[in-house]
């Protein structure tokens, strides 16, 4: 029997055997109960995995009591002390033992639903997990009370209640935190580790409750003090600095539905590279859920480039028997019995605030839109009166309009004549979206690269590339959705070897990339014939093989993220957008405006890069110093 053990405790590298230094046999006595001094200490890992877990447990019991200022000082970050000051309800003399005692709460009663939990804490573990692994005072004194009392409780050894003269609220105080569980000390990190773990917490709590005065000291300096006035602007503004709290955009909350989404979310001029500056609160609950918070990184979809994640305070409303906040040992996490119904909720108020009032880039840094900037037809037209220096060239038009210059019309190009442009302009048949985008007047090109266009506040330099992938994406969406796409047969069927992943997705997604345009048969094991491609793509100057690969690519990875079809089309629009280095004529360039004025979401490309940036007059005028 030791042989077989110590054979599965071999593992064979194929260069060399490892021993694992396992134990066999791992019952070494007879089943029995804990005593409660192992237990609660057990327990407290669970509830208990750092300072800033007793931070947040305390805080939170000081939100259920209803306090309104809230003090968080911490020392060695936390491991010496933790001190949290409120202004609540307090503890009545009789009672402040018995919250330190397992199960013990005031927040549900034994004929309770625990599906319906109204506050923070409610499972009466939290103190005494803190208690067992710690030195702890907690002073407290209710409204109208002559005096407090005071209750101090040391690694699980209590003493007897006193009076104590104290202000109204609790003060609790934690000291030598795991001074007695030297294995959990062990996995904690420096002090400035845990500090910043702390500022986490503070800050996360301070967004979900900005109703709340929140201040936090550690080591003798204030780290965090915010002004409780409900305005999470100004948490925003304490957190993240005024320039980004005056770029939030506030969402609109559907009032009449048990489920909304309201808050501030940042416009796109402003990103991080990670998701830690996304905010979800539930019912007043800071929360986890990775599926709310991809709903509102979706809503950005478009708008900001890969890799490159939103500030955001999402604070969702929903019926409390919706929310279970009982599947994380630390309530970190909830689940949402109607999940989809809250998904589609946040990504449609988030995505609908942006469409609103997303702004044209600045080159100075500023951000803004430009409301009433659109003009009437007569200015339009006074603005393009001056001429490129290149002759008209209708045919290159055509080519940007997506024509191809082959004679085929496509049903949603834009005609490149300035007269049925204006006449349009009359008939109001242009999209709204056009007044967040000023009256252009195409001026030159730079690099081959960059149109630039005079408008009433000052120079605007448009990526080609970028613009005509938009006005190409919103094309091909369009026609994907109303089963119109237009296919373009290649003149000799191409053989594509394919990878094993390639082939996977080939599979998944053959009837969509049909209904994009593509006609892709087997060809042997490892390869397909290309017959047909989008009609776009026949003028994009790429091979049919890049396309496809480049396309297969993208679905991959979007199906990772949920936006397969959006990454599909994208890629469909990149190839067939004109490129970076071409030179464009005058008609081109302005057949090109135009269409992407007609955008629903003219300012960025479908991967979010901006497709112009505003040199502002003001900055001109400065560098120039003539202010």
């Amino acid at each position: 029997m030791a042989d077989m053990a110590d054979t599965a405790n071999v593992i064979n590298t194929g260069e060399r055997r490892v021993h694992l230094n396992l134990v066999p046999g791992l019952r070494q006595m007879p089943i029995h109960i804990l005593s409660d001094s192992l237990s609660s200490r057990i327990a407290a890992g669970e509830v208990i995995e750092r300072p800033a877990s007793v931070v947040k447990e305390l805080v939170e019991n000081s939100l259920d009591a209803g306090a309104t200022r809230i003090d968080v000082a911490v020392v060695g970050g936390g491991l010496k002390l933790i001190r949290v000051v409120d202004n609540g309800s307090g503890i009545a003399p009789g009672e402040i033992s018995l919250a330190f005692e397992r199960f013990a709460t005031s927040k549900i009663g034994e004929d309770s639903d625990l599906d319906d939990i109204q506050s923070m804490g409610f499972r009466g573990e939290a103190l005494p997990s803190v208690a067992s692994v710690a030195h702890v005072e907690a002073v407290s004194r209710q409204p109208g009370a002559d005096s407090g009392a005071r209750y101090e409780i040391r690694f699980g050894d209590a003493d007897l209640p006193e009076a104590a003269g104290a202000p109204v609220g609790t003060a609790m105080t934690v000291e030598h935190l795991f001074r007695n569980v030297p294995a959990r000390l062990k996995f904690t990190s420096s002090p400035g580790g845990e500090t910043t773990r702390i500022h986490e917490v503070m800050s996360g709590l301070a967004l979900a409750r900005p109703n709340v005065a929140f201040s936090l000291t550690t080591d003798g300096k204030e780290r965090l003090s915010t002004p409780g006035s409900g305005d999470p602007r100004d948490v925003v503004a304490v957190l993240y600095g005024r320039e980004v709290a005056a770029a939030m955009i506030p969402l609109t909350p559907d009032e009449n539905s048990p489920f909304s989404a309201s808050g501030l979310v940042c416009s796109p001029a402003i990103s991080r590279g990670n998701r830690r500056y996304i905010t979800v609160a539930a019912n007043g609950r800071l929360v986890q859920n990775r599926r709310i918070s991809f709903a509102i990184e979706q809503a950005y979809h478009g708008y900001l480039p890969e890799r490159r994640f939103p500030i955001a305070v999402v604070y969702i409303t929903a019926p409390f028997e919706d929310i279970d906040v009982n599947v994380h040992p630390a309530k970190a996490e909830v689940r949402f019995l109607r999940e989809q119904l809250v998904f589609s909720t946040v990504q449609q108020t988030v995505r609908a605030a942006l469409a609103d009032l997303a702004p044209v880039h600045r080159v100075a840094g500023s951000f803004t839109r430009q409301p009433g900037d659109a003009g009437t037809a007569g200015e339009r037209r006074l603005f393009e009166e001056a001429a490129w220096p290149d002759s008209p060239d209708h045919e290159a038009a055509s080519r940007i309009a997506g024509n191809g210059g082959n004679g085929h019309t496509n049903g949603s190009a834009v005609a490149p004549d300035l007269a049925d442009l204006a006449e349009s302009d009359q008939a109001g048949s242009v999209s709204t979206h056009r007044t967040v985008l000023p009256v252009l007047r195409v001026i030159g090109q730079s690099q081959d690269t960059y149109v630039i266009a005079e408008g009433p506040d000052g120079i605007y330099l448009i990526d080609q590339h970028a613009a005509h992938e938009r006005v190409l994406y919103e094309r091909v969406t369009r026609q994907f959705a109303d089963h119109a796409t237009e296919s373009q047969p290649m003149l000799e069927p191409e053989t594509i070897e394919l990878s094993p992943a390639h082939f996977t997705e080939l599979a998944a997604h053959g009837d969509d990339l049909a209904a994009a345009g593509f006609s892709v048969e087997p060809f042997g094991d490892r390869a397909v014939l290309l017959r047909a491609v989008p009609a776009m793509l026949a003028t994009g100057g790429r091979s049919g093989r890049e396309a496809l690969i480049g396309l297969l690519d993208g679905i991959a990875d979007g199906r990772q993220t949920g936006w397969w079809a959006e990454r599909m089309l994208a890629t469909i629009a990149c190839h067939a957008a004109i490129r970076a280095g071409r030179t464009v004529t005058s008609d081109e360039a302005k057949a090109l405006i135009r269409q992407l004025e007609e955008c629903e979401q003219p300012r960025t490309c479908p991967h979010g890069r901006p497709t112009m940036v505003h040199l502002a007059t003001g900055t001109l005028e400065r560098e120039f110093g003539r202010r």
